[in-house]
């Protein structure tokens, strides 16, 4: 039991030598709410009251709903607008990059998209997102820091879902001011007039991990030396 309790504390302190930093508060939203998270609707703030954002609860697995477009009846702008926003909504979250100086950050992204009519429709104006990190000023790059998105405004053209991991440069490591994105646009023609087919961007889960270099392991003498260290005190023990 002795001996259990030494290789139990090794390992440990094994683990502690490895722990990884960074994190999404309520990324995988299982509070089923959006706690941890800001709401934009066309630059003003949290201020709608109608379906713009919600939450899927599936079984207890919730999942983040940022709407556009949708109108009764469908297709009928000129119907009750169930979504307020008349540009986008946008869903975000400021990044946590305290680490190791020489680490990096993997972002991962599980999302879904939909939408009520396809391309394949007439008069089909295809709404859109995307994804990317802010500067707090407006400006979007993208995973090696430079100007862009990590994904591309793209039309939604029906369903699909996808799920996405970046490795972030070394650069954004402990730098302040930085957010994550997800927006969602209405698509119209050239008069500004949008088609009343709603779309969807479904978030199921974000999550933000740091990565420590090979150099922040403990180098093998040094197990070695912290291995016959616990072994020592167990035998001691033992002997007392």
């Amino acid at each position: 039991m002795k001996l259990t309790t030494g290789l139990t504390l090794l390992t440990l302190c094994l683990a502690s030598a490895n722990a990884f930093g960074g994190a999404i508060i309520n990324g995988d939203f299982s509070s089923c709410d959006y706690s941890g998270w800001q709401k934009d609707t066309d630059g003003f703030g949290d201020v709608s009251l109608g379906n713009d954002f919600g939450m899927v609860n599936n079984g207890g697995n919730c999942s983040a709903s940022i709407n556009v477009d949708h109108f009764d009846p469908a297709g009928d702008f000129t119907g009750t607008a169930i979504d307020e926003a008349w540009f986008a909504n946008t869903l975000f979250q400021e990044l946590d990059f305290s680490g190791a100086a020489d680490s990096t950050f993997s972002l991962e992204i599980d999302f879904a998209v939909d939408s009520e009519i396809n391309s394949n429709d007439l008069g089909f104006i295809a709404d859109y997102f995307l994804i990317g990190l802010n500067d707090g000023a407006g400006n979007y790059y993208d995973q090696t820091g430079g100007l862009g998105f990590l994904y591309a405004p793209a039309e939604i053209d029906g369903a699909f879902s996808q799920v996405l991991t970046f490795e972030l440069d070394n650069s954004f490591v402990n730098q302040v001011g930085w957010f994550l994105d997800f927006q969602l646009n209405l698509g119209v023609d050239d008069l500004g007039f949008t088609d009343a087919f709603g779309s969807t961007l479904l978030l199921n889960s974000v999550s933000l991990t740091e990565n420590k270099i090979l150099s922040d392991v403990p180098e093998p003498a040094a197990l070695s030396l912290l291995s016959l260290g616990l072994l020592g005190l167990y035998v001691r023990k033992k002997r007392s």
